[in-house]
């Protein structure tokens, strides 16, 4: 479909009042991500010319729909003319989703429920829809036996002809879920060894930059520390094969570990400096004891500053890497520090991570 046919489209079911992905084009952004094929990266894209790829980025700020990926095909035998994936909210006793945007070759597909009310990820949105929010995406997860791996940031373009897309003119609350008998309780935490946020990308994330802060002491240069941080990376992905969905994407944790090793080698002056040490001063023995005393505490707060400094713009890291809303309350969480620290340190880490940037 050509942009032009697209507009013809579009306009068309405007006017005549028709049209069913009205909701879900009015709740992308002006700008949005796309792709064909990920294999060639995404990139940002006016809205229009966002809708004629295969795959688009939902709104991360904006949650209008919650999206499962489906990947059970056990029912399908093999044959792509029988969708069985597609039909298993039925099975399960689940409502229908909005959109169930399906792969015809291998009948795996997308199911999009639509909210009436969207829920907010913005900087002062409040916790609890977000809390209801992902414990029903968790539950519709356990329960469907859907992909716990599956962030929600890129879908099957339900307008795209490479899918066969099922409508439903439905919308919900979160509260219908449960008269439905979906079972909120017991699905609040991902797999353990997924990680606490965001899944392998985390799990990679943090045991990358715990090794990287002693390795990056060894007298390497910065072509040669980043290639040691990448093949670290690889080995570490490997240790994924044996859970449920095993190792991420080559690329993708190329993607984390080029993150990784160009924060540690840039700050790897103040890595690792906590702790008692007390030469480290070089405080002239005439000084009194109380002047040098005076002058350790002024270090360790500097230290411990640091200390604080380095753990929210990890934090802030960790959560772009996985995807996740970084806002002041989410890096706070993970740095396990108070909103109002993290605000402190906020230019920085706009500085450090870029709260608006996407990772190169």
């Amino acid at each position: 479909m050509s942009i032009r046919n697209l507009r013809i489209l579009l306009d068309f079911a405007k006017n005549k009042g028709i049209f069913m992905f009205d909701n879900f084009i009015e709740s992308l952004p002006a700008k949005v991500r796309s792709t064909n094929d990920f294999e060639y990266g995404t990139r940002f894209r006016k809205k229009e010319n966002a809708l004629l790829h295969r795959y688009i980025e939902v709104h991360q700020l904006y949650k209008k729909y919650i999206i499962i990926d489906i990947d059970d095909v056990d029912q399908t035998n093999g044959s792509p003319d029988i969708l069985g994936s597609a039909f298993l909210w039925e099975e399960k006793q689940l409502p229908p989703p909005t959109y169930i945007v399906i792969n015809p070759y291998n009948a795996r597909c997308h199911y999009f429920y639509e909210l009436r009310t969207p829920v907010y990820y913005t900087e002062n949105a409040r916790r609890a829809p977000q809390k209801y929010y992902e414990n029903t995406d968790l539950a519709l997860t356990s329960v469907l036996k859907a992909d716990t791996a599956y962030l929600g940031k890129f879908a099957k373009n339900p307008m795209h002809d490479s899918w066969k897309t099922i409508y439903h003119d439905v919308k919900y609350d979160l509260e219908d879920f449960q008269e439905w008998g979906l079972d909120l309780t017991g699905h609040k935490k991902k797999r353990k060894v997924e990680g606490e946020l965001g899944g392998r990308n985390t799990s990679l994330f943090d045991s990358l930059r715990e090794w990287s802060y002693i390795e990056v002491k060894k007298p390497y240069s910065y072509i040669d520390f980043q290639h040691v941080v990448d093949c670290k990376a690889q080995s570490i992905n490997k240790t994924f094969v044996d859970c449920q969905y095993g190792v991420l994407p080559a690329k993708e944790a190329l993607t984390v570990s080029k993150s990784v090793g160009t924060w540690t080698w840039r700050n790897q002056a103040t890595i690792g400096n906590g702790g008692k040490n007390r030469g480290v001063m070089k405080l002239l023995p005439e000084m009194s004891l109380k002047a040098k005393q005076a002058a350790g505490a002024t270090h360790t707060n500097d230290t411990r500053a640091k200390s604080t400094r380095e753990a929210v713009i990890e934090a802030a890291m960790g959560l772009k890497t996985a995807g996740m809303p970084l806002t002041q309350k989410t890096v706070a969480l993970r740095a396990e520090v108070s909103p109002r620290t993290v605000a402190s340190y906020w230019k920085e880490i706009d500085r450090e991570v870029g709260l608006n940037r996407r990772w190169a």
